[in-house]
């Protein structure tokens, strides 16, 4: 993605983000078949194909990012099904990416599955990407898209207390690596729809009352509450997490 690259500064495997990527992947697992072909749209290092391939049987994994050394280590994973190859998101078509690698047969291949969890934010044009990802589905396809919810409880939280002027401004945190824009769960189904997809799941990931410098203090098992109790309170977690499809 063109823009502010981080991948010297922040660590997808050990910052607190991580938990979301293992709450997505568990959705995500839950809705692989056996053989399913998968594309991953913002790889990183690798994390969240290691953790969806150990609870699913996925017959194909792509992985595409900008980063150099973000892929590095995720082909340093040695996950079997996976391939991993460079390609900025914002500056080129996927498809691109998918024919530079050398397997003619790839270029032709549909996925069952596109993955674009919490990229959106970066990209100057996301409508135009999500309708670069519809082409990229099997006529069953899903696309899974997650993203930064700004009316989450610790934002909530956050904006009575003084800290934020609205549920719409971008974090320090967040401008540093990136974020163009903040985007609630209606305002992503609209995206959606204008990008010419359905929503077929509209759900939560992961409850977050603090921020992630106090969340990082709590037991793993006071964090597996907050990722299982995500079912319950869908428009006040950390992230949305949408399934699109073709119409």
């Amino acid at each position: 993605m063109t823009g502010i690259d981080y991948a010297d500064t922040y660590d997808p495997d050990t910052d607190f983000d991580r938990f979301y990527t293992v709450a997505t992947s568990r959705k995500i697992a839950a809705r692989i078949s056996a053989g399913d072909r998968v594309l991953e749209l913002g790889c990183a290092t690798g994390l969240m194909a290691s953790e969806t391939i150990d609870r699913s049987s996925p017959g194909s994994w792509l992985g595409v990012d900008r980063s150099e050394s973000y892929l590095a280590r995720a082909r340093a994973r040695g996950l079997a099904c996976a391939t991993f190859v460079h390609g900025d998101l914002d500056a080129i078509d996927a498809i691109d990416a998918i024919d530079a690698i050398d397997d003619p047969a790839i270029g032709e291949q549909r996925y069952e599955h596109v993955l674009a969890t919490n990229v959106l934010h970066e990209l100057s044009d996301p409508e135009g990407f999500l309708r670069r990802c519809s082409g990229l589905l099997s006529a069953t396809g899903i696309i899974h898209l997650t993203l930064q919810n700004p009316n989450s409880i610790h934002r909530i939280c956050a904006l009575e207390m003084g800290y934020i002027s609205s549920l719409a401004e971008i974090s320090e945190r967040g401008n540093q690596w990136g974020t163009r824009a903040l985007w609630s769960a209606d305002e992503l189904v609209s995206l959606a729809h204008e990008a010419g997809l359905s929503v077929r799941v509209r759900e939560g990931v992961m409850l977050k009352p603090v921020p992630n410098s106090v969340m990082n203090t709590l037991p793993g098992e006071v964090i597996e509450g907050f990722i299982r109790g995500a079912a319950h309170f869908p428009e006040a977690c950390a992230m949305t997490y949408l399934e699109l499809g073709n119409d």
